[in-house]
């Protein structure tokens, strides 16, 4: 099975990165990655402020990018 990662990126251009998780397919890893974005989103816990912005970045085992969901916020 391929190994993925998802990396985090804050707003500070801070990693967290992960020793990967073996997934099926790409589909697989794209719901891992939209499920950790949601409950690191239920973590923060009113904590995010206008301003604010971070991401996960999903790679393969070769180190390449294959998603990138974003979460930027601001005042309106």
């Amino acid at each position: 099975m391929p190994r993925f990662f998802f990396v985090v990126v804050d707003g500070r251009n801070m990693e967290v990165q992960n020793d990967g998780l073996e997934l099926p397919d790409r589909d697989a890893a794209w719901v891992e990655a939209t499920t950790a974005c949601g409950e690191l989103l239920r973590d923060l816990d009113g904590k995010l402020k206008p301003g604010d912005q971070w991401c996960m970045k999903v790679r393969d085992a070769s180190a390449t990018d294959i998603y990138l969901l974003e979460f930027k916020t601001r005042a309106v």
